[in-house]
């Protein structure tokens, strides 16, 4: 039988039989992939630990139909901070939903793993708000999608926006461009959102912003989503 070894984060686990699970995991170099854990329910097994929601850990894995089974679990990352605070946890619940729905099985995904894992990082911390951590992970989630919007200057007309802004699909768009699906942003929300797309991923995390600006970053991640992906996050209704 041909035996894996894989690193990898659990999105989402699933009771089976008795005191079994499945786990949903991103694994680096492989993608998408779906473990058995057998007897990972039970108090004493040894398993218990690294197939724990958001748990980061080394898999050995003996590949089966349709699935893998797990026979070897080292825990890397465990990311216990998130368990002790709702909100912290709440805004992790989205960054694996988000994970969960939008890739596929067998495609490599590095990238977006090490986001995923940057941004788990941070909410474990609970350095920064929760809600600034899901607005740069969601962003810089459609530059790993290649659907980043242009916030340089007007995506359409390509002038400069540095006084009234408005934020749509494409991008930023000036007053004169600004289609009818659009919101309105401040400058302080302009210069956040240049801030998060356009430096690399660990300084995107690291800025200080009003509840209000972050909340205009929110509100234009979900104009994103909701345009590009056709898919319901149920994790939304808690934040």
């Amino acid at each position: 039988m041909q035996t894996i070894k894989a690193r990898g984060l659990v999105l989402r686990e699933y009771e089976a039989g008795e005191s079994d699970k499945r786990l949903l995991v991103l694994c680096k170099e492989h993608g998408r992939m779906m473990i058995y854990a057998r007897g990972a329910r039970k108090p004493k097994s040894k398993y218990m630990g690294a197939t724990q929601l958001f748990t980061y850990a080394d898999f050995v894995l003996t590949a089966g139909r349709g699935f893998y089974a797990l026979t070897q679990a080292d825990i890397i990352e465990s990311f216990y901070g998130l368990r002790t605070d709702y909100d912290y946890l709440t805004a992790a619940h989205i960054v694996a939903e988000v994970c969960e729905k939008t890739l596929h099985e067998d495609i490599a995904c590095d990238d977006l793993l090490l986001l995923a894992l940057r941004s788990l990082a941070h909410l474990s911390k609970q350095q920064l708000p929760s809600l600034q951590v899901v607005c740069v992970f969601l962003l810089r989630f459609f530059v790993f999608y290649g659907l980043a919007p242009r916030v340089e200057a007007c995506a359409l007309c390509n002038e400069a926006v540095d006084r009234e802004a408005f934020f749509c699909v494409e991008g930023l768009a000036c007053n004169d461009c600004r289609p009818n699906r659009s919101i309105p942003v401040s400058m302080a929300a302009v210069f956040a959102l240049r801030h998060i797309l356009l430096s690399p991923m660990s300084p995107s995390f690291l800025f200080k912003a009003h509840d209000d600006v972050i909340k205009e970053l929110m509100l234009a991640a979900r104009l994103l989503w909701n345009f590009h992906f056709d898919r319901h996050l149920a994790s939304w209704k808690f934040i």
